[in-house]
């Protein structure tokens, strides 16, 4: 991939879309390109993890064992959470089909984040959303209808 790719790639995605041009170009040139065939198993639950992935191109089912919490396309992140620490990851990453992935190690990632908060903003709020996410799917199945009140 030509670095300017990158660069419009990240410009794209939520989480780095108010960061700098120059922070951009710098964060690109330490990505990593990963290219994986369909059914390919990124990580495990509890490998510790130590780098986020950006999917360029593909999709990567997250899940444990055979319960599938999410199917990720291009431009979303997955393994964010072990950028920010080093903790044991919490699912299973697969891809379902031919995959082009963006590799961000975490001391690159934490030199970006001394020089640009929006980084971390962006990480941030990507965070929150999942969560809400999550706290939604755990209300919608966890609600007792009016059949379980009877």
């Amino acid at each position: 991939m030509l670095l300017i790719e990158k660069v419009l790639m990240l410009r794209s995605s939520g989480i780095f879309s108010d960061t700098p041009e120059t922070e951009l170009i710098e964060l690109a040139g330490v990505l990593e390109e990963i290219h994986l065939g369909p059914q390919v198993k990124l990580f495990s639950k509890g490998d510790v993890g130590d780098s986020m992935y950006i999917i360029f191109k593909g999709q990567v089912k997250i899940h444990d064992e055979e319960h599938t919490f999410a199917v990720l396309e291009e431009n979303e992140l997955l393994g964010e959470l072990s950028i920010l620490d080093t903790e044991p990851r919490s699912a299973s990453a697969t891809t379902l089909e031919d995959t082009l992935l963006l590799k961000l190690a975490q001391e690159p990632f934490y030199e970006i984040l001394i020089n640009n908060a929006e980084v971390l903003k962006g990480i941030l709020k990507t965070l929150s959303r999942r969560l809400r996410q999550m706290d939604a799917r755990f209300v919608a199945t966890h609600l007792p209808t009016a059949l379980d009140l009877l």
